[in-house]
């Protein structure tokens, strides 16, 4: 444990530390890329961060941060899933092959005795809510990199700018570079191979709750579907409040119509929330009644291993590698909205 570590920790939670063996967390794996080009110094949200050498034990805290280091071939010692599952994503097994999935650790309340104990050095807090405080703690434990400058949403980082940080700090720019062009181009083929998606408006969001929520242009999925030629709805986009998303009220749930509703609403079994099936205002759009609506797996899935969940996590989760693995069903579904078959 570093010097570092300790008054991190002394800092966030006025306790000490017990020393902690490492033999049992294999270091992040980083490939063959060699170590030129250190030092790097990273600007962001809250200023600068210098990383003398190349990393070696990585810690991911933000939403998709441990998925787009292992898009690069970088995997972290420790991640955090942004739903908080405990277990590995099976799609991101798949992108890990036989290298050792990280250790899950939680973004919300980080515990950050349990990752100063990591011994890190450098932790990935891209994609979060963007506090400033926890950034603090965080780089107290080891240096630290935050959303880029001028991120004005929590969770509002685009993926392509969370690779191209990510793989400056870890020395996989090149590597970086190769993947976002791969990625762009399922995307543009997609877009080009459904010319009905140009200029659709969207609705996309989840009702949990009894509450009709929509995602914010800001949101990384909503980043998604115009990446596919639709537009993000303007009566939901004027009701920008900073966050990701925005809970509709009852009595304007006509700003939830659109060309397409996208809404992350099924259950388990594959039903639709009955609370969703009884509301008469949501029902009375035009675009439910005409059935230019899909949907998807919601909360009670998206931590299990069933198809639902793992299509519902690497949507919501995102970047290379979610976008990879959902698109083709994503395609799919949204064709069956547009031709009102939903």
């Amino acid at each position: 444990m570093n010097l570092r570590s300790a008054a991190a920790i002394v800092l966030a939670l006025s306790v000490s530390l017990t020393a902690c063996s490492q033999d049992e967390t294999p270091k992040s794996t980083a490939g063959d890329s060699s170590a030129a080009g250190f030092p790097v110094t990273i600007t962001h949200l809250f200023g600068t961060t210098t990383i003398q050498a190349k990393p070696q034990r990585i810690v991911a805290i933000g939403g998709g941060d441990m998925e787009a280091a292992i898009s690069l071939g970088v995997v972290p010692v420790a991640g955090a899933d942004w739903f908080g599952h405990t277990e590995t994503r099976g799609w991101v097994k798949s992108a890990l092959g036989d290298k050792p999935a990280p250790k899950l650790v939680q973004s919300y309340q980080p515990k950050f005795e349990e990752i100063a104990a990591l011994d890190p050095d450098l932790i990935l807090y891209v994609n979060s809510i963007n506090d400033k405080k926890e950034f603090e703690t965080f780089n107290a434990i080891a240096p630290t990199i935050a959303a880029p400058a001028g991120t004005k949403n929590v969770y509002g980082v685009k993926w392509q700018d969370q690779v191209t940080e990510i793989a400056k700090a870890t020395g996989t720019s090149t590597e970086g570079s190769e993947v976002i062009k791969q990625t762009e181009a399922l995307l543009a083929d997609a877009a080009k191979a459904n010319p009905e998606f140009a200029g659709k408006t969207i609705t996309a969001g989840v009702y949990t709750n009894q509450v009709l929520n929509a995602w914010l242009p800001s949101d990384p999925r909503m980043h998604l579907l115009t990446s596919l030629g639709f537009k993000s709805n303007p009566q939901v986009d004027a009701m920008e409040n900073g966050d990701f998303y925005v809970a509709i009220p009852a009595e304007q749930t006509a700003k939830f119509q659109a060309d397409v509703i996208y809404l992350a609403a099924l259950d388990a079994a594959g039903k639709i929330d009955p609370g969703l099936e009884k509301n008469k205002l949501y029902n009375a759009l035009p675009a439910v009644k005409d059935k230019h609506v899909a949907y998807f797996g919601g909360a009670p899935v998206i931590n299990t291993p069933s198809p639902s969940g793992e299509f519902s996590s690497a949507f919501s989760i995102g970047g290379p590698l979610g976008i990879k693995f959902i698109l083709p069903e994503l395609v799919a579904q949204l064709k069956k909205a547009i031709a009102g078959q939903g």
